[in-house]
């Protein structure tokens, strides 16, 4: 997928755009996400990488993203 992007984007307004956006773009984002991940190969390469960005995240940003995969309890 990233080789069809031709120019730098800039991350930080993506950010903000998605922000912004309504909750049908958000979670089309976080799909797409998903997605190209699986891609990958093996769970365990997805796990890494999500871990990496987890240690550059501060604790009020893993805060704020908390609730992401939050499942009420059954």
């Amino acid at each position: 997928m990233r080789q069809g992007i031709r120019t730098e984007l800039d991350w930080c307004l993506i950010g903000a755009e998605l922000a912004r956006g309504d909750s049908n773009d958000q979670v089309t984002f976080f799909r797409a996400f998903v997605a190209e991940c699986l891609t990958w190969g093996t769970h365990l390469q997805v796990e890494r990488q999500l871990a990496f960005i987890n240690v550059e995240l501060t604790k009020n940003e893993k805060e704020v993203l908390s609730m992401i995969t939050y499942e009420e309890a059954k």
